[in-house]
């Protein structure tokens, strides 16, 4: 199995949300359990972008170090013609290009996203896991 995590996982610990203990709880599981992870990198450079916007960049520091430690949980680059099959995705499904990024690598690595996003729920062919339901 495959986990795909979306980006409002890690905002929500990093920036001390509403649901930031079980979100790190999942990722705890997720490395304690050896499951296979991805994150995109599109996922990654807006978590960069938001927490520099919000003077964070000591525990951005962190986060990158800690998230290149973690040997299962691996960053995916999308390609140029990847983006455009995203950008084709996007009419079909509905959602903004982040949101489609994210559906768009569950399908092809058959992932499930783990996200606290009501989005995916009705997306064929896309399981959505809530943090709470893998810890």
């Amino acid at each position: 199995m495959v986990i795909l995590i979306d980006t409002n996982i890690f905002l929500e610990y990093l920036l001390s949300q509403e649901r930031a203990d079980e979100c790190l709880n999942a990722i705890k599981t997720i490395i304690d359990s050896d499951i296979n992870a991805v994150i995109s990198s599109f996922s990654l450079h807006s978590i960069e972008v938001i927490m520099l916007r919000n003077r964070l960049n000591t525990k951005l520091r962190e986060f990158l170090s800690a998230i290149s430690d973690i040997p299962h949980i691996k960053v995916y680059n999308t390609t140029p013609e990847e983006d455009v099959e995203i950008l084709d995705l996007m009419d079909d499904i509905k959602l903004d290009f982040d949101d489609t990024v994210q559906a768009y690598l569950a399908k092809k690595l058959k992932a499930v996203v783990l996200t606290l996003d009501k989005h995916f729920d009705n997306i064929a062919g896309i399981k959505v896991n809530k943090p709470w339901e893998i810890i």
